[in-house]
């Protein structure tokens, strides 16, 4: 777990959108979606809940593998 304020990606529900506050140290497909654009400060949205997880990301849509989410830390809008 983090110490960092917020909440994993996979833990936020459909519809919810978010900010990247921190990226945990994982495998190589949380490096491909950084390589996509996945960087701390940039807005994500929930598509859908699930394994996969749907994010929106810079206005693609992008499956992230539970596993994965679970290493990224975002900050949730209100």
């Amino acid at each position: 777990m983090s110490h960092v304020p917020g909440q994993h990606l996979h833990e936020l529900p459909a519809g919810a959108r978010g900010v990247v506050r921190h990226i945990e140290p994982a495998d190589d497909a949380l490096y491909r979606l950084m390589a996509m654009g996945l960087c701390v400060g940039r807005e994500v949205e929930v598509i859908r809940q699930g394994n996969p997880l749907i994010v929106r990301l810079l206005g693609a849509r992008v499956g992230v593998a539970e596993r994965v989410a679970r290493h990224i830390v975002v900050e949730r809008h209100t």
